[in-house]
């Protein structure tokens, strides 16, 4: 995903009715920086040594706005935490519900089967598909356990 640059923030910021702070606009670049698909606190953390006055409230308000205007998604909630993407294009998530780790799966094909599922129901604005099982790295981590004898 390429990355936007301010004037493309305060442009998409000005369509939704928005000003761009210098807070919100940390927020987001914190945002499409990432892959993980972070929660609030997680965003926090990040920001808050480069803006030591931002609070974690400022940073709730900044997704809600985002997911709001479109310019974010609320991908899950695991174990009580909304998770975040910027990636708003078509494209589907898997979520370990052993780690939490959220990857992103490819959209091509997930959206245009979707959007041909749905195509007699009405318009389609958007496609959420989210598979859960457990990842790579917790399957492999649980095959080195020793067995109980």
């Amino acid at each position: 995903m390429r990355k936007k640059s301010v004037a493309q923030w305060r442009s998409a910021f000005n369509s939704a009715g928005l000003r761009l702070t210098r807070q919100r606009l940390l927020v987001c670049r914190e945002l499409e920086s990432r892959y993980d698909h972070p929660d609030v606190e997680r965003i926090y953390r990040a920001v808050k040594p480069r803006l030591k006055q931002i609070s974690v409230f400022t940073v709730y308000r900044t997704m809600n706005a985002l997911e709001n205007a479109g310019l974010a998604w609320r991908v899950a909630t695991w174990r009580g935490h909304a998770r975040y993407d910027a990636n708003i294009g078509t494209h589907g998530h898997f979520l370990c519900e052993k780690c939490g780790r959220i990857d992103d799966l490819d959209g091509g094909s997930i959206g245009a089967g979707a959007c041909a599922f749905a195509g007699a129901k009405g318009e389609v604005h958007r496609v959420e598909v989210m598979l859960s099982g457990i990842c790579d790295e917790c399957l492999a981590a649980a095959c080195e356990l020793p067995l109980d004898a």
